[in-house]
């Protein structure tokens, strides 16, 4: 059966409710606990969370029924909620648990997976009643069994914008382990009140997580919205803390906001949802969440606004719980065996990621040490003008940092005098648009520690280790790499997102040490005896991969096999052989060499 709850059919955000339920679960055991996090209060929220309707705000809710919210006319952009059978959807005591949940996650180490107790929960929620244990296990396994189908609208840092594909998947999945049996007797050490029979293994899922872990979250004060006493409230709140970025002042359609969250919007009640909108903004007043607000209604409620005002000081502060957040990662990460250098390449690589391939711009955090980097970037004259700072971040919250960094960059290259006027003309007018910037980004698969080492990553005094690593082929590296990787992950316990971040920042310095501590270097002569050829090796080598990208040009017009890519490159290379060990060869030549065994 189905059933329209709008009426209006101008109106193209609806919803539709169908009565067949569907369910699935996922199930997988890891565990990693920490408690010393300084900031326990302080929580990463997916995006996803954050602005859509995953929690219900219906009192009315059915059993067996299924919401289907639609976000465009023609009904291709979409999210389905599906409770398990003869179940609800997830609603208001739901979405306490999981913001429970968030911390409860980060206290044991930010894991994908972890552990707790019914009467964790009840402390985070302050729960007063003999029936808690109850109410959390209900809750847990609806949030486990409801799965969402997102058409268009699922967020993920990892593909770097929406997923196009629908993509169904639960907020979590749930495995209840019953401490009476034996399999289980290692989690009465942790657990040790007796009146505790069950425990509960939280599974977050990938999407969710990744969003987490990688630049798809905000950061909220768990205290403050499990303080706020209701679920439209609390909704709100999120919602226009994403919405306003680093501005007092938000200005936003009434009826946008009562879809997103969602509220009943049919013309008869859209009156009393605005009063449920105006008691919401009251109590985010009385809390000093915000400074004031103004319900502007010129002819009708649907063509209404809502000013909202924010305190000076409010940006600081949402400012800071980021960074705090981000110091108690750096602790998380420390745990995982990760040292703080290789977290502060991780979160270098992070930054100037963050605008240049596509995340959310409310990512990027304008600070002293983001101005300072681009003035470094630009040219000397540019330190001298008290204006340049306040330029430099105006620029960034309106271009983003890739072009930000661009222009600075061809601005200290070409030894441009008048550098204020040349930044803001040459950003407006996109005049580095065509040109070849290198940008402060690490290289991916080189082949050459020396070369794309990170300045802030120090290669020690690994001198023989890097000679002896430059020595070796492309092959030879690439094993010698996998078993790195490989003995790192064995040191950290576990294989994640984390770690392989990690591994990727330090791959060079790891490398190094593994030489050294394996003692791979049989010998000092021949260690020195490579060092007579090492610059000509270098040279081969850098040819070869010159020779090789080339190729991969003209592999798809001239329906090249492998076999004629490895002949064409051993011609090439037997003819300039002599050119390149004496270092006469120019690019020029080995184009025309392999134009000529194309033929």
């Amino acid at each position: 059966m189905t059933k329209l709850i709008l009426k209006d059919n101008n109106d193209f955000d609806f919803q539709e409710t169908i009565e067949t339920p569907k369910t699935e679960i996922i199930e997988e055991i890891v565990y990693v606990d920490e408690t010393f996090i300084k900031n326990k209060e302080l929580i990463r929220v997916d995006l996803n969370i954050v602005q859509f309707p995953i929690f219900s705000k219906n009192t009315q809710k059915k059993v067996n029924q299924i919401v289907k919210y639609f976000f465009n006319r023609n009904r291709d952009t979409y999210i389905t909620v599906t409770p398990a059978a003869g179940d609800y959807i997830p609603g208001e005591t739901e979405e306490k648990i999981f913001i429970a949940l968030m911390q409860l996650m980060k206290e044991k180490g930010m894991s994908k997976k972890f552990v707790i107790s019914s009467n964790e929960l009840k402390d985070k929620l302050n729960l007063n009643t003999n029936r808690y244990a109850e109410i959390v296990k209900k809750s847990l396994i609806r949030l486990s069994m409801t799965n969402y189908n997102f058409k268009n609208t699922l967020y993920s840092s990892e593909n770097k914008g929406v997923i196009k594909e629908e993509i169904v998947t639960p907020i979590m999945t749930l495995k209840i382990l019953t401490l009476s049996l034996d399999k289980n007797k290692d989690f009465r050490k942790i657990y040790k009140d007796k009146r505790i029979k069950e425990i509960y293994e939280i599974d977050i899922s990938d999407h969710f997580y990744n969003n987490i872990i990688q630049k798809g979250y905000l950061v909220y004060n768990s205290n403050i919205l499990l303080e706020i006493s209701t679920s439209v409230a609390r909704t709100v709140y999120m919602l226009i803390e994403k919405l306003r970025f680093n501005n007092f002042y938000l200005k936003i359609d009434t009826m946008f906001l009562i879809k997103r969250i969602p509220l009943k919007y049919s013309k008869k009640l859209l009156s009393r949802t605005v009063k449920v909108l105006e008691a919401s903004f009251e109590e985010l007043k009385k809390r000093e969440l915000i400074k004031d607000f103004n319900i502007i209604k010129e002819k009708t409620w649907e063509k209404s606004e809502i000013e909202i005002f924010f305190e000076e000081d409010s940006i600081n502060q949402k400012q800071q719980r980021f960074y705090d957040d981000r110091n108690d990662f750096r602790k998380i990460l420390t745990a995982s065996s990760i040292s703080d250098t290789e977290h502060n390449m991780i979160e270098e690589m992070e930054i100037v990621q963050s605008s240049k391939e596509g995340l959310p711009e409310e990512k990027l955090i304008i600070t002293e040490d983001l101005i300072d980097k681009i003035l470094n970037l630009m040219p000397s004259k540019a330190k001298t003008l008290k204006t340049m700072r306040k330029t430099i971040k105006e620029a960034l919250l309106e271009y983003g940092y890739a072009k930000v960094e661009s222009v600075a960059i061809y601005m200290k290259k070409n030894k441009v005098e008048k550098v204020r006027v040349y930044f803001i003309k040459a950003l407006a007018n996109n005049w580095t648009e065509d040109e070849e910037i290198k940008l402060e980004k690490p290289e991916k698969n080189s082949s050459n520690l020396e070369e794309t080492s990170n300045k802030n990553e120090p290669l020690n005094n690994y001198d023989k280790e890097l000679d002896y690593f430059n020595s070796l082929s492309i092959e030879e590296k690439e094993i010698l790499e996998e078993k790195v990787y490989k003995n790192y992950i064995n040191e950290c316990g576990q294989e994640g997102k984390i770690q392989k971040l990690a591994f990727k920042a330090a791959k060079n310095n790891l490398i190094l040490e593994y030489i050294s501590k394996h003692k791979l270097i049989k010998n000092t002569s021949f260690v020195e005896e490579k060092k007579i050829d090492l610059t000509i090796i270098d040279d081969i080598n850098r040819y070869s991969d010159h020779i090789t990208n080339n190729l991969e040009l003209y592999k798809t017009v001239f329906n090249l096999s492998e076999d004629k890519i490895k002949e064409i490159k051993k011609s090439v290379l037997l003819e300039l052989g002599a050119k390149i060990i004496s270092k006469n060869v120019t690019l020029e030549e080995i184009n025309e060499s392999i134009s000529k065994n194309l033929n």
